[in-house]
């Protein structure tokens, strides 16, 4: 009998802040987690880097959303370094029935 193992996404807890911020090549975003913690990073393929960082925020807001399969209400922030923002998960709905 083997063992059944978690999918990913129940792994890395509740996601907590989206962080987001644009390089000359591309837009590159970071995903905390709640307890258990853990992070998820990387690039986005699309928005363009010269795109409004509104577009580039909703791209990342779907991204979350597909990675934890959960629908979630994010409020963004400006930071104190340039081309650089913040989400704060406000609220982070269930997993779908079909996720579980």
């Amino acid at each position: 009998m083997g063992s059944r193992r978690k999918p990913y996404w129940r792994t890395f807890g509740t996601p907590k802040t989206l962080v987001l911020h644009r390089t000359p090549d591309q837009w590159r975003f970071a995903l905390h987690f709640e307890a258990p913690g853990g992070t998820a990073d990387g690039a986005l393929d699309h928005p363009a880097p010269s795109c409004e960082p509104e577009t580039a925020q909703a791209a990342l807001h779907r991204r979350a959303e597909e990675l934890t399969h959960r629908e979630l209400e994010v409020s963004w922030q400006p930071t104190d370094q340039p081309d650089w923002w913040t989400g704060v998960v406000t609220k982070a709905g269930p997993l779908t029935d079909t996720d579980r």
